[in-house]
Protein backbone atom coordinates (compact mmCIF):
# COMPACT_ATOMS: atom_id res chain seq x y z
CA UNK A 1 0.00 0.00 0.00
CA UNK A 2 1.35 3.56 -1.46
CA UNK A 3 2.12 6.05 1.46
CA UNK A 4 -0.40 8.39 -0.35
CA UNK A 5 -3.21 5.60 0.12
CA UNK A 6 -2.27 5.06 3.50
CA UNK A 7 -2.74 8.86 4.59
CA UNK A 8 -5.99 8.69 2.60
CA UNK A 9 -7.56 5.90 4.51
CA UNK A 10 -6.16 7.70 7.48
CA UNK A 11 -8.05 10.94 6.74
CA UNK A 12 -11.20 9.04 5.79
CA UNK A 13 -11.47 7.37 9.66
CA UNK A 14 -11.15 10.31 10.97
CA UNK A 15 -13.40 12.52 8.51
CA UNK A 16 -15.59 9.17 9.74
CA UNK A 17 -15.32 9.65 13.21
CA UNK A 18 -15.87 13.53 13.39
CA UNK A 19 -18.77 13.61 10.83
CA UNK A 20 -20.34 10.67 13.53
CA UNK A 21 -19.54 12.55 16.66
CA UNK A 22 -21.05 15.52 15.23
CA UNK A 23 -24.53 13.04 14.54
CA UNK A 24 -24.29 11.98 18.33
CA UNK A 25 -23.68 16.04 19.45
CA UNK A 26 -26.71 17.04 17.13
CA UNK A 27 -28.52 14.14 18.71
CA UNK A 28 -28.09 14.77 22.12
CA UNK A 29 -29.17 18.63 21.59
CA UNK A 30 -32.83 17.32 21.25
CA UNK A 31 -33.25 14.70 23.88
CA UNK A 32 -33.33 13.92 27.56
CA UNK A 33 -34.13 17.67 29.09
CA UNK A 34 -34.46 19.46 26.32
CA UNK A 35 -37.42 22.11 26.20
CA UNK A 36 -40.05 22.67 23.97
CA UNK A 37 -39.18 26.68 22.80
CA UNK A 38 -41.44 29.19 23.73
CA UNK A 39 -41.92 32.12 20.54
CA UNK A 40 -41.69 35.97 20.35
CA UNK A 41 -42.79 37.30 17.08
CA UNK A 42 -41.35 41.08 16.57
CA UNK A 43 -42.79 43.31 13.65
CA UNK A 44 -40.38 46.23 13.96
CA UNK A 45 -39.25 49.86 14.88
CA UNK A 46 -40.33 52.97 14.97
CA UNK A 47 -38.12 56.31 15.61
CA UNK A 48 -39.52 58.69 17.63
CA UNK A 49 -39.04 62.54 18.75
CA UNK A 50 -36.94 62.86 21.70
CA UNK A 51 -37.87 66.07 23.28
CA UNK A 52 -34.58 66.22 24.56
CA UNK A 53 -32.34 66.51 21.67
CA UNK A 54 -32.47 69.89 19.57
CA UNK A 55 -34.09 69.37 16.13
CA UNK A 56 -35.63 65.99 17.21
CA UNK A 57 -38.88 67.26 16.17
CA UNK A 58 -38.10 68.87 12.23
CA UNK A 59 -39.47 66.58 9.95
CA UNK A 60 -37.30 63.95 8.37
CA UNK A 61 -34.54 63.75 11.97
CA UNK A 62 -36.05 60.20 12.67
CA UNK A 63 -35.74 58.62 8.91
CA UNK A 64 -33.84 55.28 10.04
CA UNK A 65 -32.80 51.89 8.31
CA UNK A 66 -33.61 49.23 10.83
CA UNK A 67 -33.12 46.12 9.16
CA UNK A 68 -32.90 43.56 12.39
CA UNK A 69 -33.73 42.89 16.01
CA UNK A 70 -30.66 42.01 18.46
CA UNK A 71 -32.65 39.78 21.15
CA UNK A 72 -31.55 39.18 24.96
CA UNK A 73 -33.58 36.97 27.38
CA UNK A 74 -32.75 37.80 31.32
CA UNK A 75 -29.08 39.87 29.84
CA UNK A 76 -27.92 36.85 27.67
CA UNK A 77 -27.69 37.36 23.73
CA UNK A 78 -29.83 35.11 22.08
CA UNK A 79 -29.44 35.80 18.54
CA UNK A 80 -29.73 38.55 15.65
CA UNK A 81 -32.58 38.20 13.31
CA UNK A 82 -33.97 40.22 10.27
CA UNK A 83 -37.21 41.95 10.21
CA UNK A 84 -39.75 41.11 11.00
CA UNK A 85 -39.34 37.90 12.68
CA UNK A 86 -39.90 35.03 14.81
CA UNK A 87 -37.77 33.95 17.58
CA UNK A 88 -37.60 30.81 19.20
CA UNK A 89 -36.69 31.23 23.09
CA UNK A 90 -35.91 27.84 25.50
CA UNK A 91 -37.32 29.42 28.66
CA UNK A 92 -41.01 29.65 29.85
CA UNK A 93 -42.21 32.14 32.87
CA UNK A 94 -41.65 35.51 33.55
CA UNK A 95 -38.04 36.29 31.54
CA UNK A 96 -37.12 39.99 30.84
CA UNK A 97 -36.46 40.45 27.22
CA UNK A 98 -34.54 43.02 25.21
CA UNK A 99 -34.85 43.60 21.93
CA UNK A 100 -32.05 46.11 20.11
CA UNK A 101 -32.65 47.50 16.95
CA UNK A 102 -29.88 46.53 14.14
CA UNK A 103 -28.32 47.87 11.35
CA UNK A 104 -26.12 47.26 8.44
CA UNK A 105 -22.89 49.59 8.69
CA UNK A 106 -22.04 51.04 5.62
CA UNK A 107 -24.82 49.34 4.35
CA UNK A 108 -23.31 46.14 3.94
CA UNK A 109 -25.28 42.83 5.12
CA UNK A 110 -22.05 41.36 6.28
CA UNK A 111 -21.67 43.66 8.96
CA UNK A 112 -24.22 44.11 10.96
CA UNK A 113 -24.47 45.81 14.31
CA UNK A 114 -27.11 46.83 16.60
CA UNK A 115 -27.34 50.83 17.16
CA UNK A 116 -25.76 52.01 20.47
CA UNK A 117 -27.39 55.33 19.67
CA UNK A 118 -30.95 54.53 19.52
CA UNK A 119 -32.78 53.08 22.61
CA UNK A 120 -33.57 49.65 23.69
CA UNK A 121 -36.90 47.97 23.82
CA UNK A 122 -37.29 46.34 27.16
CA UNK A 123 -40.32 43.95 28.37
CA UNK A 124 -41.11 41.00 30.57
CA UNK A 125 -42.95 38.03 29.04
CA UNK A 126 -44.34 35.41 30.45
CA UNK A 127 -43.33 33.02 27.36
CA UNK A 128 -45.38 29.93 27.43
CA UNK A 129 -44.27 26.76 25.58
CA UNK A 130 -45.35 26.54 21.97
CA UNK A 131 -46.94 29.65 22.24
CA UNK A 132 -46.00 33.17 20.31
CA UNK A 133 -46.30 36.32 22.19
CA UNK A 134 -46.37 39.31 19.39
CA UNK A 135 -44.35 42.18 19.84
CA UNK A 136 -45.83 45.24 18.11
CA UNK A 137 -43.66 48.06 16.54
CA UNK A 138 -41.60 49.55 19.43
CA UNK A 139 -41.19 53.15 19.23
CA UNK A 140 -37.93 53.86 20.34
CA UNK A 141 -35.41 57.56 19.88
CA UNK A 142 -31.90 58.42 19.61
CA UNK A 143 -30.53 58.25 23.11
CA UNK A 144 -29.97 61.71 24.56
CA UNK A 145 -27.42 60.27 27.08
CA UNK A 146 -24.90 59.11 24.45
CA UNK A 147 -25.82 60.75 21.40
CA UNK A 148 -23.44 64.01 20.70
CA UNK A 149 -25.03 65.37 17.44
CA UNK A 150 -21.90 67.07 15.95
CA UNK A 151 -23.45 67.83 12.57
CA UNK A 152 -27.41 67.56 11.87
CA UNK A 153 -27.90 69.43 8.59
CA UNK A 154 -31.60 69.12 7.96
CA UNK A 155 -30.94 71.07 4.80
CA UNK A 156 -34.27 73.74 6.81
CA UNK A 157 -32.08 76.72 7.84
CA UNK A 158 -30.53 79.63 5.91
CA UNK A 159 -26.82 78.32 6.95
CA UNK A 160 -25.77 75.10 6.05
CA UNK A 161 -23.06 73.04 7.44
CA UNK A 162 -21.12 72.11 4.39
CA UNK A 163 -19.55 74.45 2.02
CA UNK A 164 -17.77 74.33 -1.16
CA UNK A 165 -14.13 73.74 -0.99
CA UNK A 166 -11.88 76.46 -2.48
CA UNK A 167 -14.94 79.08 -3.04
CA UNK A 168 -16.07 82.29 -1.51
CA UNK A 169 -18.69 81.85 1.52
CA UNK A 170 -21.50 83.39 -1.07
CA UNK A 171 -21.10 80.86 -3.46
CA UNK A 172 -21.52 76.73 -2.96
CA UNK A 173 -22.00 73.71 -5.19
CA UNK A 174 -24.58 72.30 -2.44
CA UNK A 175 -27.80 74.38 -2.94
CA UNK A 176 -30.74 73.77 -1.08
CA UNK A 177 -33.70 72.12 -3.42
CA UNK A 178 -37.36 72.77 -2.64
CA UNK A 179 -38.82 70.83 -5.94
CA UNK A 180 -41.47 68.97 -4.46
CA UNK A 181 -41.08 65.77 -6.56
CA UNK A 182 -37.39 65.40 -5.26
CA UNK A 183 -38.10 66.29 -1.43
CA UNK A 184 -38.99 63.59 0.60
CA UNK A 185 -38.87 65.44 4.41
CA UNK A 186 -39.71 68.90 5.11
CA UNK A 187 -39.50 71.68 2.93
CA UNK A 188 -36.19 71.27 1.30
CA UNK A 189 -33.19 68.85 0.85
CA UNK A 190 -29.58 69.39 -0.36
CA UNK A 191 -28.57 69.05 -4.34
CA UNK A 192 -25.16 68.56 -5.90
CA UNK A 193 -24.96 68.58 -9.98
CA UNK A 194 -22.10 67.65 -12.18
CA UNK A 195 -22.22 67.83 -16.17
CA UNK A 196 -19.75 65.39 -18.12
CA UNK A 197 -18.11 68.30 -19.39
CA UNK A 198 -17.36 69.98 -15.46
CA UNK A 199 -15.03 69.44 -13.19
CA UNK A 200 -15.75 67.64 -9.94
CA UNK A 201 -15.48 69.66 -6.67
CA UNK A 202 -15.30 68.43 -3.02
CA UNK A 203 -18.45 70.32 -0.42
CA UNK A 204 -17.00 69.75 3.40
CA UNK A 205 -17.79 70.38 6.43
CA UNK A 206 -17.76 72.58 9.42
CA UNK A 207 -14.88 71.69 11.51
CA UNK A 208 -16.15 68.96 14.13
CA UNK A 209 -14.84 68.52 17.61
CA UNK A 210 -14.25 64.75 19.23
CA UNK A 211 -11.56 63.83 21.57
CA UNK A 212 -13.69 59.86 22.60
CA UNK A 213 -12.03 58.16 20.22
CA UNK A 214 -15.15 55.60 19.91
CA UNK A 215 -18.01 55.31 17.56
CA UNK A 216 -18.34 58.03 15.06
CA UNK A 217 -20.72 57.17 12.41
CA UNK A 218 -22.27 59.53 9.72
CA UNK A 219 -25.93 59.10 8.86
CA UNK A 220 -27.35 60.37 5.21
CA UNK A 221 -29.98 60.13 3.19
CA UNK A 222 -28.88 59.90 -0.19
CA UNK A 223 -30.66 59.74 -4.19
CA UNK A 224 -28.80 60.27 -6.92
CA UNK A 225 -27.85 58.90 -10.56
CA UNK A 226 -23.87 59.07 -10.09
CA UNK A 227 -21.74 58.15 -7.66
CA UNK A 228 -20.17 60.31 -4.70
CA UNK A 229 -17.60 59.90 -2.73
CA UNK A 230 -17.43 60.56 1.62
CA UNK A 231 -14.34 61.36 3.14
CA UNK A 232 -12.73 63.03 6.19
CA UNK A 233 -10.22 65.49 6.23
CA UNK A 234 -7.60 65.78 9.00
CA UNK A 235 -4.49 66.75 10.40
CA UNK A 236 -1.84 64.25 11.71
CA UNK A 237 -0.51 66.68 14.10
CA UNK A 238 -0.46 70.52 14.29
CA UNK A 239 1.92 70.94 12.26
CA UNK A 240 1.27 68.64 8.95
CA UNK A 241 -0.89 69.19 5.79
CA UNK A 242 -4.87 68.31 6.01
CA UNK A 243 -5.27 64.94 4.66
CA UNK A 244 -8.35 64.07 2.85
CA UNK A 245 -9.45 60.18 3.16
CA UNK A 246 -11.81 58.60 1.40
CA UNK A 247 -14.52 56.70 3.90
CA UNK A 248 -16.57 54.97 0.69
CA UNK A 249 -18.68 55.17 -2.61
CA UNK A 250 -21.93 55.52 -2.62
CA UNK A 251 -23.60 54.12 -6.05
CA UNK A 252 -25.94 55.39 -8.11
CA UNK A 253 -29.36 54.27 -6.88
CA UNK A 254 -32.04 56.63 -9.14
CA UNK A 255 -34.63 53.84 -9.95
CA UNK A 256 -34.79 53.00 -6.30
CA UNK A 257 -35.19 56.68 -5.04
CA UNK A 258 -34.28 57.97 -1.41
CA UNK A 259 -32.24 55.02 1.08
CA UNK A 260 -30.56 55.60 4.09
CA UNK A 261 -27.14 54.77 4.78
CA UNK A 262 -24.79 54.27 8.76
CA UNK A 263 -21.40 54.79 7.78
CA UNK A 264 -18.43 54.37 10.26
CA UNK A 265 -16.04 57.41 10.25
CA UNK A 266 -13.93 55.43 13.04
CA UNK A 267 -11.52 53.61 10.86
CA UNK A 268 -10.22 56.65 8.64
CA UNK A 269 -10.30 58.90 11.65
CA UNK A 270 -7.59 56.39 13.24
CA UNK A 271 -5.86 56.49 9.54
CA UNK A 272 -5.80 60.80 10.61
CA UNK A 273 -4.50 59.48 14.29
CA UNK A 274 -7.34 60.60 15.73
CA UNK A 275 -7.24 64.06 15.47
CA UNK A 276 -9.42 66.32 18.16
CA UNK A 277 -10.52 68.34 14.91
CA UNK A 278 -11.85 67.15 11.72
CA UNK A 279 -14.24 67.59 8.84
CA UNK A 280 -16.39 65.60 6.21
CA UNK A 281 -16.46 66.12 3.09
CA UNK A 282 -18.59 64.90 -0.28
CA UNK A 283 -17.47 64.47 -3.88
CA UNK A 284 -19.67 63.98 -6.79
CA UNK A 285 -18.28 61.83 -9.31
CA UNK A 286 -18.59 61.17 -12.76
CA UNK A 287 -20.66 58.11 -14.76
CA UNK A 288 -20.24 56.85 -18.07
CA UNK A 289 -22.82 58.09 -20.58
CA UNK A 290 -24.28 60.47 -18.08
CA UNK A 291 -24.87 64.07 -19.17
CA UNK A 292 -26.35 65.60 -16.46
CA UNK A 293 -25.14 64.08 -12.90
CA UNK A 294 -27.39 64.86 -9.90
CA UNK A 295 -27.12 64.15 -6.00
CA UNK A 296 -29.84 64.98 -3.60
CA UNK A 297 -28.68 64.47 0.26
CA UNK A 298 -30.86 65.04 3.13
CA UNK A 299 -30.86 64.19 6.89
CA UNK A 300 -26.71 64.32 7.40
CA UNK A 301 -25.90 63.85 10.67
CA UNK A 302 -22.33 63.15 12.82
CA UNK A 303 -22.95 61.53 16.03
CA UNK A 304 -20.45 60.16 17.81
CA UNK A 305 -20.25 59.38 21.92
CA UNK A 306 -19.78 62.23 24.67
CA UNK A 307 -16.25 64.32 24.71
CA UNK A 308 -14.33 63.47 27.69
Amino acid sequence: MSKKLLSNSYLTIILSVFVFSIFLVSCNEFEGDQQTPSFIYIKGFNVVENPAIEQSSTEGFQTSAITDAWVFVDNIYIGTYSLPCKVPILKKGNHKIEIKPGIKLNGISLTRSDYPFYTTYTNTINLKEEETDTIETMDISYRDDWSVFAISELFENSFLSFKTEGLLQDTNRLIKCNNPDTVEWGTYCGAMYLGSDETTYRVISDSIYCNNKSTVIMEIDYWCNIPFGIGMAGKTSAAAQTQYLNVMTLNPNATKGWQKVYIVLGKVWSQLSYPEYFRVFLTPLKKDGVQNGWIYVDNIKIIHYPNK
